[in-house]
């Protein structure tokens, strides 16, 4: 064997005991009957860092790490554990990867009192939020618990937030207490797709904060974040929503949308304490569809014109058709069609708003982070001690090779404990 094949043997059993990881398969036995497994909607194509290399991540250094700005190799990055943040986390111009969260996986930003207890507004703003995608293409993200310390209006930063990002899926994901909001979509993002996903509060409301305009900002999700940038945002901004659950604790924005058209198809409110459910800003055209208004504040209100006439946005457009409590409506103001999703995608998935509840709310394989794994055993990392002890190659029937060959080789990598790892390498 040449001193070449030796520095990658080596290199290769390096990488095995540092924690690069195996691709892990999703139980899809135990998802709901509804769970397609796969974006629905504007994000279809989405896909992520599927075909790369994997590697599991614990610490927030591992996770920056693996989304460098501008890295585009595609990638499947598993997160074991809590990892906690210190501020917002900018993963920029990054693309063709997939973040997933192993069983209880969660990314935590507990500061608590920053809106009140600095004297440096900047500083205390750098403080919240979880991660923010900006410039980025071709993600997605799943299984994630997003852990913040609770709503406080003092223009923080969000749980998560896309901004002049395409092609985004976000998929049976907890959003829980983001300071500002729990995932925001802005800045001319498109083609988004939020699947089976869980907003809520815990915490109560921490007040304005610098002068904030509410006391109650538990505003979960804005799409678009101001009428002006009409020449950026025009056309932009297209999102589904589908088997998600707007739950206790959600005050506002569930979403509110202006310019984009969005589709909330077979979703749930149940928040006794909403003012409203979806809001219509300019130019939003929303379509609200077989979805479950629970209790009286969600079905009293479960829509809302945001559109401003007096400040010359009148402009907005909905759809409400097939929910449970709430009448089929169309309303509008403005020249604008209403918008149709089957004239937008075709091969989207729904089911009657009569299941909507017990689906989305079934804390099995409902929506948050439900996902199940097959086998976690070859994605945990390697523990400390755990040595290797042989690198093994195989061809694909089979027959064992004194060294690697070109082409496509089978690795198994043998460790002390008797445990093993096997994947696909290319040489």
């Amino acid at each position: 064997m040449g001193k070449n094949m030796k520095k990658t043997l080596l290199a290769l059993a390096a990488m095995a005991f540092s924690g690069i990881a195996m691709a892990q398969e999703i139980d899809t036995e135990k998802l709901s009957a509804h769970d397609k497994n796969a974006p629905v909607g504007f994000a279809a194509g989405v896909t992520g860092g599927e075909g790369g290399t994997t590697v599991t991540v614990e610490t927030y250094s591992a996770l920056k790490a693996q989304l460098a700005a501008f890295n585009t190799t595609k990638k499947i990055i598993y997160v074991k554990g809590t990892i906690t943040f210190d501020g917002q986390l900018e993963v920029r111009g990054v693309k063709n990867k997939t973040i997933i969260g192993l069983e209880g996986a969660t990314l935590e930003n507990m500061n608590e009192d920053i809106a009140t207890s600095s004297s440096d507004k900047s500083a205390a703003i750098a403080k919240t939020g979880i991660m923010l995608l900006r410039d980025c293409d071709n993600i997605a993200i799943r299984n994630l618990i997003f852990k913040s310390a609770g709503a406080c209006d003092f223009n923080a930063n969000d749980n998560l937030c896309a901004q002049g990002s395409t092609n985004i899926w976000v998929d049976h994901c907890d959003f829980q207490d983001g300071v500002d909001g729990n995932f925001d979509i802005v800045n001319a993002s498109d083609n988004i797709s939020v699947t089976w996903c869980r907003f809520r509060y815990l915490l109560p409301a921490r007040g304005k904060g610098y002068g904030g305009s509410s006391t109650d900002h538990r505003f979960t999700n804005l799409i678009g974040n101001s009428d002006k940038p009409a020449t950026s945002d025009e056309g932009k901004l297209r999102t589904t929503f589908y088997s998600c659950w707007w739950d206790e604790g959600c005050k506002e924005r569930m979403p509110r949308v202006r310019f984009g058209k969005v589709h909330t198809l077979n979703c749930l409110y149940t928040s006794s304490v909403t003012s409203y459910c979806v809001g219509g800003g300019y130019k939003s055209n929303v379509y609200i569809e077989n979805c479950a208004f629970i209790g009286n504040k969600p079905k009293n209100t479960p829509w809302k014109d945001y559109a401003d006439e007096e400040k010359g946005y009148p402009d907005y457009n909905v759809t409400i058709a097939g929910c449970q409590n709430v009448a089929d409506k169309q309303a509008r103001d403005g020249s604008n069609d209403y918008f149709i999703p089957a004239s937008e995608y075709s091969g989207y998935y729904s089911y009657a708003a009569s299941e909507v509840e017990s689906t989305v709310s079934n804390g099995e394989n409902g929506a948050g982070a439900t996902l199940k794994f097959k086998d976690s055993s070859g994605i945990q990392g390697v523990a400390a001690g755990s040595q290797v002890t042989a690198v093994e190659y195989y061809t694909l029937d089979g027959r064992r090779l004194q060294e690697p060959q070109r082409g496509i080789n089978i690795q198994v990598t043998r460790r002390a404990d008797g445990t093993k790892q096997t994947k696909k390498i290319i040489y």
